[in-house]
């Protein structure tokens, strides 16, 4: 029941997990590392579905007794292979396109040994599962010893890399990249405890059922584990996307008492809509929209501000821009050399939108007439 509820989590986490992927590629393009990552969480996923009773007995009725537990590792070795890729430790791109070849070889031989494995196997041992019985049989023996060392070669170069970008990293991408080396390594572990219980027992040396027992959990928190390290930084980032979209939001209103004035003296600073959509796009695009049309407003404005204008108080300054904006009304226009007013802290959109928020705030206690050329 526990080895079930992990399998069925691990679907669903290893399918929101693809659609991560195929959506990063989808708006940044894919390179081999990218791709290979995909790979690997797409094998896993349908590794995994391979292995519901349902679609497990129709692949061993449509194909041959014993299909589906075939299809179920040969995607397990793909998913491990495409995380060899993934992991590899090496910034050009043609040493990982190299390493790929390389790890073809063993792949498409293991691939190959598994069908022969199962094919030897007698039909009614196909299905059954791993115990000190089963595994007398020549093939069946064979196929799991098979799966096992290769699985244990897979994730044992996954750890061997992973530790050395466990180095180099700092800060979260460290703490993910540990929890996934401790994952991988329990599940190369759990794979080599069966494959030793497998040998033992085909070998007629030793029978030690526990084994099995200790391979199930070992592999269960190891799979866990890895999930957690592959999601944690999609969970991450998505959690400081919507903490950047809550607040862009909150300052995009905030922004606009100070919008409204400026822009209803300045309409032409204002950018074209590319479509009838725009308005209801991003709300990252429209903050960013927002500030860079104050900006202008501002430096069309400056040479009607006082140059103390900084160092003023925020009564003041909402004082003299008032001012400037109905001098800039009457006048048609302002004469002088431009220079930047209120100016950020930082190089970032949030430091340049600082000092527009305070004065905006400050203008918000007094509403001023909002023009007619609204976009956001």
């Amino acid at each position: 029941m526990v080895i079930a509820t992990v399998n069925a989590g691990a679907l669903a986490l290893f399918a929101i997990a693809l659609c991560w992927r195929i959506d990063r590629i989808r708006r940044e393009g894919a390179g081999l590392q990218p791709t290979a990552m995909t790979v690997a969480i797409s094998a896993m996923t349908l590794a995994f579905v391979s292995i519901n009773p349902h679609v497990r007995e129709w692949l061993d009725t449509t194909l041959f007794t014993g299909a589906a537990r075939v299809i179920f590792y040969c995607l397990l070795a793909s998913g491990v292979a495409a995380l060899v890729i993934v992991f590899f430790f090496g910034s050009a791109e043609e040493q990982r396109q190299r390493r790929a070849g390389m790890e073809a070889v063993p792949l498409v031989i293991a691939m190959i040994g598994l069908n022969v494995a199962m094919l030897v196997t007698p039909t009614p041992v196909r299905t059954e599962n791993v115990s000190e019985w089963t595994v007398q049989h020549f093939g069946f023996a064979l196929f799991f010893v098979i799966a096992g060392c290769y699985l244990v070669y897979g994730l044992g170069a996954c750890v061997l890399s992973i530790r050395r970008y466990v180095g180099l990293a700092d800060g979260y991408l460290r703490h993910s990249l540990m929890v996934l080396l401790t994952g991988l390594s329990l599940v190369g572990l759990g794979s080599l405890v069966q494959t030793a219980f497998v040998v033992l027992s085909g070998l007629s040396l030793a029978t030690v059922p526990v084994l099995l027992k200790i391979s199930a959990v070992i592999s269960s928190v190891g799979a866990v584990l890895f999930l957690a390290g592959i999601c944690y930084p999609m969970l991450r980032a998505r959690w400081i996307k919507v903490r950047y979209n809550f607040r862009h939001r909150r300052d995009h209103s905030d922004l606009e008492p100070l919008w409204s004035l400026t822009t209803s003296a300045l309409p032409e600073v204002v950018l074209p809509l590319r479509s009838g959509t725009d308005v209801d796009g991003s709300i990252n695009l429209l903050y960013q929209r927002r500030v860079v049309e104050i900006r202008d407003a501002l430096l069309q404005l400056s040479p009607l501000l006082p140059d103390d204008f900084d160092r003023l108080t925020d009564r003041d300054q909402v004082f003299y821009l008032r001012d400037a904006v109905e001098v800039y009304r009457e006048a048609g226009g302002s004469s002088g050399a431009v220079r930047q007013v209120l100016v950020g802290a930082g190089d970032d959109l949030d430091a340049d939108a600082a000092p527009l928020l305070r004065i905006s705030r400050a203008l918000a206690d007094h509403p001023v007439t909002r023009g007619s050329n609204r976009t956001g």
